[in-house]
Formats: C-alpha cells, sequence, structure tokens
C-alpha cells in the first residue's frame, strides 16, 4: 500500500504544518487550497495541491480513515493505476469545483480522490460480476448512504465530490 501510505502522509505533513501556522487559511492558501478565480486566472496547480491539505483534525482523521480503508484497492488495481485514479479524481473534483462552485469558496481535501476510488470499486464490483450478491449490495448500499449524508453537511464540497466520483468512474470503464 505503498501509494495509500505517501497519500496519508503528504495529507497529515500539509495538515501539522498549516496548523504550524498562527494564520491555518492563509498558509493552506500559499501551499495550494482551490481559489477558483485564481485558478481560472492559470493556477491550475492548485487542482492537484489542494487534495492533501486540510485544517480541522475531523475532516482529516475522517479522509485519512477513508484513505486507509481504501489501500486495499492498491492491492487490486496495482500502485500504478490506483494512485492514476486518486490523483486525476482529485483533480477531476476540483476542476468540476472551481468551475461550477462557489466563486468565493476555498476547497481543500482529498474528499474528490477518495469519491474516485469509490466509483472505481464500483465498476471493479460490477465487472467481476459481484454486485448480485446480497451481501455486497448491502455493503455497498452502507456505504452510499453514509457518503449521501456526508453531501448534506454545511461547507462540503459537493461538486468536488460528484467530479471526483465521475472520473473514477470514467476511468475504471475504460481501463478494468
Amino acid at each position: 500500500m505503498i501509494v495509500t501510505w505517501v497519500a496519508i502522509a503528504a495529507c497529515v505533513g500539509c495538515f501539522l504544518l498549516i496548523n504550524r501556522s498562527l494564520s491555518p487559511i492563509d498558509k493552506a492558501v500559499e501551499l495550494g487550497a482551490l481559489l477558483p478565480l485564481r485558478v481560472k486566472r492559470g493556477e491550475y496547480w492548485r487542482l492537484l495541491a489542494a487534495g492533501f491539505l486540510h485544517i480541522q483534525p475531523l475532516h482529516l482523521l475522517m479522509n485519512m480513515y477513508a484513505l486507509y480503508s481504501y489501500g486495499s484497492l492498491e492491492r487490486a488495481f496495482g500502485p500504478a493505476l490506483f494512485g492514476t485514479i486518486l490523483l486525476l479524481s482529485i483533480i477531476g473534483g476540483n476542476v468540476l469545483s472551481a468551475f461550477l462552485g462557489s466563486e468565493d469558496a476555498i476547497t481543500l481535501g482529498i474528499s474528490g480522490g477518495l469519491y474516485g476510488l469509490l466509483a472505481a470499486y464500483m465498476v471493479l464490483l460490477y465487472k467481476l460480476g459481484m454486485l448480485q450478491q446480497p451481501g455486497v449490495q448491502s455493503s455497498l448500499l452502507r456505504v452510499l448512504i453514509v457518503n449521501l449524508v456526508i453531501n448534506l453537511f454545511p461547507n462540503v464540497s459537493r461538486q468536488g465530490h460528484a467530479g471526483g466520483f465521475l472520473t473514477g468512474f470514467a476511468i475504471a470503464m475504460l481501463v478494468l
């Protein structure tokens, strides 16, 4: 799970760096938080960098738990494909967030990548013919309900989640 551990280390390292600052939000912006106007002015590097930034401890813990849980997919997909899905889903989610979200929103977190991994997992289950199994259906339904509920909370980038999911789905459909 090398890609999983590297991504976790990057997120935790950025979190510590941000929260050592007197102004965590300013530090997050400096490190690459997604600001739609800056992206539209050519700061495209933010589309990826923002995925590794977290300010709130609960946000970091929830995302790192989910990333670790999806780490088993790294064995199924291989590190290269797993990493590609994760990174491109972060970018895909942030593209949708930057161009369809609020102009003045500051967006950060790896959840677009996590939604991409969820979509790829669903495609894998479908292609393996496992979606017909009641246990798989029940487990997947619980995960989907939790993720739908998360999207009802304020300050959640629904566009980022949707963009990450669609990106992961498209990649998985092409390569699995």
